[in-house]
């Protein structure tokens, strides 16, 4: 058993297996369910936050059998009726217990207000309806959560001369975030020796938060001034760390590893692997060619960021193949490199930029395949291997949708005609089963080769059988609410297409902010609920406002059932991270997608940044 300390050293092949072990998680509970007049318990689940005024509008409503008498709107300071409707009957769920759930649907409420909603004699907790509510209300948390997680005081200041691992020799690689609640580390990636489920961090954060301020400035509302000035300067920190770390002629060294306890400057070290594409590397570069395009920079010149993106696009194109676990590329290679190349040619117009990107959309776009009932999903290896991912599903879509922005003609055509073939595979595999909450679904394939689709991601996924790495899906979910939001806009002549991309994102962000089954919204210092990371006793690792927890998972092996926080003092096992960690691709993907926002608003095809 791998402690809570130690998981991702050990998930990186750096650490020994010891025997850790956790205390259970306590969880700071929101209103609970009040018995219903029949006897029956009922909760009442709503986007504790608030619903944009031009979106759907959803609240889900868990009781025993059907309220009676519909369900109503009131202002919340008042009391008075804002709208009155009925509740559709939506169903249990096979396998997360006897619950029945019917839908509460007000989208066509468009006064701004506060809000609660009403069944019975019940009330929910109160939310916002308004204009770019989520922007307004949680993007300043978010941001100040990068800002907060920055590597600090007297790690920072250990880091300007990190001993490099196995060596004698030191290295500056001060800067860059924390990985997450509990890992002082600083990582391009996880799960570096698995093939398929590489999930990205420290460049990711970059390129969000550059993608986050291109979106927001794309909007010209002045509402966001501030916003914009918080989010550049966090992208440029990011910027400067993959600057930092980059080595010349070659791409980035992949680590920082803090090991504990206790957590002491002192122990840390860097890791020299040279990332590839699917390790980060292709977001690094990709974040780096935009950090070059600002008239601003940070601690360095915008034609070094540009210089360290060309030199390891050159390394990698040269090498990438060797240096991936099996020597194999597969689609995470494919839409990390077509990021790279995108970005390159976006920056400097080299037609070899051009030339690797359209080759490298032409693999990823004959990835879609079909398999029984299931149509147009992701392949992720050379045969029909689905492609599923715990944090990052949304990039395949992202990739193509960055280089939709540099062509024109046939081939702009065939790349949104691929992109529109994959969303309407997440839109049909999430609706294939009663699904009251919209989550997104996916097709899975376990360590034997079972191929099946379900809510969440398998415990039993991985070929190794100490390391079952599972955890929330927060950020998986998130990344595929920020593919559909930016598809959206792609579709205007397809109303109910578009309209069903953006229902589908809005279910994933409200999932995140409350309405779910355990009525926890899992952004903190947003709604009510917040988790809180308890470890062998201590809340000694505190949650930054803004942060976003793992989130929920299935129960069992396979992904079935559902489970929220069941620690150590009920299982024996050090698995409350699985739930209650916050970690930066979560509050990442969950920025992307509320900085499009959820209008039909036309934005620039390209996304150029404002000078």
């Amino acid at each position: 058993m791998v402690s809570g300390y130690d998981r991702r050293r050990f998930l990186l092949g750096s650490a020994t297996v010891g025997a850790g072990v956790a205390a259970a998680s306590v969880v700071t509970q929101s209103a609970q369910a009040v018995p219903a007049p029949n006897g029956a318990m009922r909760k009442i689940l709503t986007n504790n936050v608030g619903y944009d005024l031009a979106g759907p509008k959803r609240a889900i409503i868990a009781a025993g059998q059907k309220p009676n008498g519909g369900f109503q709107l009131l202002d919340a300071d008042t009391g008075a009726v804002v709208h009155h409707g009925q509740l559709r009957a939506a169903g249990a769920v096979t396998d997360w217990g006897e619950e029945t759930y019917w839908v509460a649907d007000f989208s066509t409420v468009a006064q701004a207000g506060k809000y609660v909603v009403a069944v019975e004699s019940d009330r929910s907790a109160p939310f916002m309806i308004e204009d770019v509510a989520l922007e307004r209300y949680t993007l300043s948390h978010v941001t100040h959560y990068f800002k907060g997680s920055r590597s600090s005081g007297q790690f920072d200041k250990f880091d300007h001369d990190l001993p490099i691992a196995n060596t004698g020799k030191r290295f500056d690689a001060h800067g860059g975030w924390y990985d997450a609640t509990g890992d002082f580390g600083k990582h391009f990636t996880q799960l570096s020796n698995l093939s398929y489920f590489n999930t990205l961090s420290i460049p990711l954060t970059a390129w969000t938060l550059f993608g986050a301020h291109r979106q927001l400035t794309s909007r010209a509302d002045a509402n966001f001034t501030q916003l914009e000035t918080w989010l550049l300067d966090e992208a440029m920190h990011g910027a400067d760390y993959l600057t930092r770390v980059h080595t010349p002629g070659g791409s980035f060294y992949s680590s920082v590893s803090q090991p504990g306890p206790p957590k002491i400057p002192t122990n840390r070290s860097l890791s020299t692997a040279q990332v590839d594409y699917r390790e980060g590397g292709g977001v690094a570069i990709a974040a780096l060619a935009i950090a070059s395009t600002y008239d601003v920079s940070g601690d360095y010149r915008n034609n070094d960021y540009l210089a360290a993106a060309e030199d390891a696009f050159g390394y990698l194109e040269a090498n990438n193949q060797h240096l991936t676990n099996d020597g194999k590329e597969n689609i995470l290679d494919d839409y990390n490199a077509l990021l790279a190349a995108t970005e390159l040619f976006r920056t400097t117009g080299k037609s070899a930029y051009k030339s690797s990107a359209d080759a490298r959309a032409g693999r990823l776009i004959e990835r879609l395949v079909s398999w029984k009932a299931y149509r147009d999903y992701w392949r992720a290896d050379d045969a029909d291997r689905p492609f599923f991912h715990p944090s990052d599903a949304g990039l395949p879509v992202m990739s193509l949708l960055a280089y939709a922005g540099i062509t024109t003609g046939a081939t702009h055509t065939r790349v949104l005609r691929a992109v529109r073939r994959s969303l309407e595979f997440e839109l049909a595999v999430s609706s294939e089963v009663t699904n009251p909450f919209g989550y997104a679904r996916q097709l899975v394939q376990d360590k034997d080769g079972k191929r099946y689709s379900g809510f969440f991601f398998p415990h039993n996924v991985t070929p190794r059988t100490n390391d079952q790495w599972w955890q929330g899906e927060n950020a998986r979910i998130a990344s595929l609410a920020t593919a559909a939001r930016a598809a959206a806009r792609y579709f205007p002549g397809d109303h109910a297409f578009s309209t069903a991309l953006r229902k589908y994102a809005t279910n994933q962000l409200n999932w995140i902010l409350g309405t779910n089954p355990f009525d926890v919204c899992m952004l903190d210092g947003s709604g009510h609920g917040n988790p809180q990371y308890i470890w062998l006793g201590s809340w000694q690792f505190l949650p930054y406002g803004g942060g976003i927890v793992n989130g929920i998972t299935g129960q069992n092996d396979d992904g079935s059932g559902i489970l929220w926080n069941h620690g150590y003092a009920t299982t024996g096992k050090d698995d409350d991270w699985r739930w209650l960690e916050q970690w930066l691709p979560h509050a990442s993907w969950y920025m992307y997608a509320v900085s499009i926002g959820a209008d039909d608003a036309p934005r620039p095809a390209t996304n150029t940044p404002r000078k």
